[in-house]
């Protein structure tokens, strides 16, 4: 059975598992029930950031933060604001589900 993400219960399961911190600052992440602070949320992420989201390589979590400052933005350029900036995170830095997506999806940056 799908769940309003459109993902089976099984793959979102593996997700929580795969992601105890924020994909993107690394933060511990908290159930929304258990903290009234947005920030330390776990939110779902859709790396594609458009439909269709039913894939589990294109889906993970981050906080409330992250998720709110990167928006509909392609990944490598948010990577570029001054919220990613500030906070180090980049292609180098982010989880590798993350980095995974870039190198199917997204066009890779050139690494030095």
């Amino acid at each position: 059975m799908k769940n309003k993400y459109g993902l089976p219960e099984d793959g979102l399961k593996r997700i929580r598992e795969r992601d105890k911190n924020c994909v993107y600052c690394h933060k511990k992440m908290v159930n929304p029930n258990n903290s009234s602070k947005y920030r330390d949320w776990a939110t779902i992420e859709h790396l594609n950031y458009l439909p269709p989201w039913d894939n589990i390589s294109t889906v993970a979590f981050c906080c409330g933060n992250c998720n709110s400052s990167r928006s509909n933005k392609k990944l490598l350029d948010w990577f570029k604001s001054s919220y990613c900036i500030k906070r180090n995170i980049n292609y180098d830095t982010v989880a590798n589900p993350v980095r995974e997506y870039i190198k199917k999806y997204e066009k890779t940056p050139k690494i030095n």
